[in-house]
């Protein structure tokens, strides 16, 4: 699997976010908030494991319904249990899930309560399937990307366009940006998954990533997924990218986080009861 793709999985995994955890009953005692680890994973299939490149926790809150998104960069040097300190998508190829999520409450000091792990299959078929994204393309972008033919400002994007707008990584920002851009996708869908006519899609939408997706999220009746959205709450949502200082050590790329600021994201998002 190429790295590029594994940008859109993130997309896909909060779409079935969204719709399996908050539309079925909670048996787990999750507090106020429920947050779920979402990993896209760099492999040939979930039996060939490979590094996790895409890593966020999405925070929902029960009684407001209000969605929190935070997302990792892949190279942010952590400490790994058994391992030592090392980067962080190598947790999962290292020690599989378990030792990933312990990394990831570790690291940033808050429970997970539920995961998805999703290895990249059919992106541009999902975004086509809604009948594409609306995407603010600013002119570096429209410049760069071939596929866009031109288009600034407030465009919808069909999957190919999505793709190669997710693959795109010729900015000042460099990883920072990407991540930006992949924020952007996600919010995106989901706006467009929440308007009426996509939500009678949902079936054929999970249909197609239901072989592909690995997760502890109870999954009940899609008949209470439209009585929940009239009530969801995404104007107010939060999104922040951990950040740090890049450095290289004994030849390898890492990204050191800042703690301070850490915390600071962490208390903004509210990931903690």
């Amino acid at each position: 699997m190429k790295k590029w793709q594994i940008f859109g999985i993130i997309v896909f995994i909060i779409m079935l976010a969204l719709f399996i955890l908050l539309v079925v009953p909670i048996t787990k005692d999750t507090g106020d908030k429920i947050n779920i680890l979402l990993l896209g994973v760099d492999a040939r299939d979930l039996e060939h494991p490979g590094n996790t490149d895409s890593i966020s926790i999405i925070s929902i809150d029960k009684s407001t319904k209000k969605l929190s998104l935070l997302s990792i960069p892949r190279d942010t040097r952590v400490k790994i249990h058994g391992r030592g300190l090392d980067k962080i998508n190598s947790a999962y190829p290292y020690g599989g899930l378990n030792v990933t999520i312990n990394t990831v409450e570790e690291f940033l000091g808050i429970e997970i309560d539920y995961y998805l792990l999703v290895n990249f299959q059919e992106f541009k078929n999902i975004v086509d399937t809604i009948g594409g994204i609306y995407i603010d393309i600013d002119e570096n972008e429209s410049a760069k990307i071939s596929q866009l033919n031109g288009a600034k400002g407030l465009t919808k994007l069909n999957g190919d366009q999505t793709l190669a707008y997710a693959r795109f990584r010729f900015d000042s920002q460099g990883d920072v940006g990407r991540v930006i851009r992949h924020q952007k996708i996600i919010k995106a869908i989901i706006d467009e998954f929440l308007k009426p006519n996509n939500l009678a899609k949902a079936p054929s939408v999970l249909n197609q990533l239901n072989s592909n997706v690995h997760t502890n999220i109870p999954l009940l009746e899609i008949t209470v997924l439209e009585k929940f959205f009239s009530g969801f709450n995404l104007d107010n949502s939060k999104t922040a990218i951990i950040s740090g200082n890049w450095t290289t050590i004994d030849g390898i790329v890492y990204m050191i986080p800042n703690n301070q600021t850490k915390e600071q994201m962490i208390t903004e998002l509210e990931l903690r009861d």
